[in-house]
């Protein structure tokens, strides 16, 4: 662990100034292993990774909402290189972080895959039904994306933060059970229940 490069000024004729001087030091050098200890805290549960692919889910609705007013199809374009970045730019943070390449790869493939069926879904409803739902739209480049963005980032931690969990035999079962908890506590639709197990399909493992 790294330590931030600690500069004194040495002056023999004040020997307490020096003495408080190494002494705030080495308090701030705790205190800086004290908030890497805080970041690596393991979770007690997979309850906030749901949770945040419920809350990945929720703007794949609005995705799905501006890609209609603006006639996009749910899937990118051939060669559009948009999906291979995000997953490349959350495998390379989840590197960053200390964990497998190949599990920040999967996950967040899973959740493109996730978000795609809502889409597919939602869009064919719509089309079934004649109309669409007059909710607001946001934007897909200064809103949604972004968003998307900041979620990828509490995922890694949250992935970082659950890798006992994800260690351990009853991984799948305890996950199943909390994605399922989720989907009764806040009434999920069907759709939405599908979409957080197709998303986390790989978090322990395949």
């Amino acid at each position: 662990m790294a330590f931030g490069t600690m500069k004194l000024k040495v002056d023999l004729s004040r020997p307490r100034r020096l003495f408080a001087g190494v002494l705030i030091g080495a308090m701030g050098g705790l205190a800086s292993v004290g908030a890497v200890c805080a970041a690596t805290v393991q979770a007690q549960d997979f309850s906030r990774l749901v949770e945040l692919s419920a809350k990945r889910l929720d703007i794949s609705r609005q995705v799905a909402l501006t890609k209609w007013d603006s006639k996009l199809s749910v899937a990118d374009p051939p060669n559009d290189p948009r999906e291979k970045q995000v997953i490349d730019a959350a495998t390379s943070e989840a590197r960053d972080k200390g964990l497998p390449g190949e599990l920040a790869s999967a996950f967040f493939a899973d959740q493109i895959e996730a978000s795609k069926l809502v889409q597919f879904v939602l869009m064919a409803d719509w089309r079934r039904s004649g109309s669409v739902p007059a909710d607001r739209r946001a934007d897909l480049k200064t809103e949604l994306r972004p968003a998307l963005d900041r979620l990828r980032t509490q995922f890694i931690e949250e992935l970082v933060a659950t890798q006992t969990l994800r260690a351990d035999p009853a991984c799948k079962l305890q996950l199943a059970r909390a994605a399922g908890e989720h989907g009764e506590r806040h009434r999920l639709a069907p759709l939405y229940r599908i979409g957080l197990d197709r998303g986390l399909a790989r978090v322990c493992g395949d």
